[in-house]
């Protein structure tokens, strides 16, 4: 039996990576999503705000079943503001879970189908091409997602610096996207090339 060196997966695994490259890129989605979940759930305990990406994402689902960003409705009856209560539903859960993890499975693939093998012509070790890659996603996910799909028109500002967290919560986003990005670095590195 092979067993693992420190920072490098076992040669079982490393061969399963070799012998199946795209159902492996698949697990490893699963593993990168799941550990990056959890540290997003745990940052409280250094600081960080809370990062409940199947939440978020259960939200912005419900809102798109609900009418697109229906984040407050008027009360038919008093005409006050109140915020409907998807999400704490467990069709939010659901979904939000289901949409949290297809999103990263399916930005597993990207980064080992499309981004990975031309990163490499600049970026020798596979675990920082994996930090970069989740460098690039914290930018479309501080610069765009966030500000415009999951916390509409609230005057988060600039990257969120203008957010009641300020710099905590872009900083609890690029953490929770180097901790993916890490793992699809260590975990999955096939040797074979696009070219074999």
């Amino acid at each position: 039996m092979s067993y693992a060196r420190q920072g490098e997966p076992a040669k079982r695994w490393r061969d399963w990576v070799e012998r199946s490259p795209i159902l492996s890129l698949f697990v490893v989605g699963i593993i990168a999503t799941q550990l990056g979940t959890y540290f997003g759930y745990v940052f409280p305990a250094v600081g960080l705000p809370v990062l409940p990406w199947p939440l978020y994402n259960g939200i912005l689902a419900s809102q798109i079943a609900d009418g697109f960003n229906a984040a407050t409705v008027l009360d038919p009856e008093t005409g006050a503001t109140v915020i409907p209560n998807f999400a704490v539903s467990s069709d939010a859960f659901f979904m939000g879970h289901s949409l949290h993890f297809v999103n990263g499975i399916v930005f597993a693939m990207l980064w080992g189908i499309l981004f990975r093998e031309d990163a490499a012509r600049f970026i020798k070790n596979n675990v920082l091409n994996g930090v970069v890659y989740g460098v690039i996603m914290t930018i479309i996910s501080a610069g765009l997602l966030v500000p415009y799909a999951y916390v509409p028109e609230q005057g988060y500002g600039f990257f969120l610096f203008d957010g009641p967290d300020g710099w905590k919560l872009p900083l609890g986003i690029l953490i929770w996207h180097l901790i993916y990005g890490v793992f699809l670095g260590l975990l999955w590195n096939p040797t074979r090339t696009a070219d074999e």
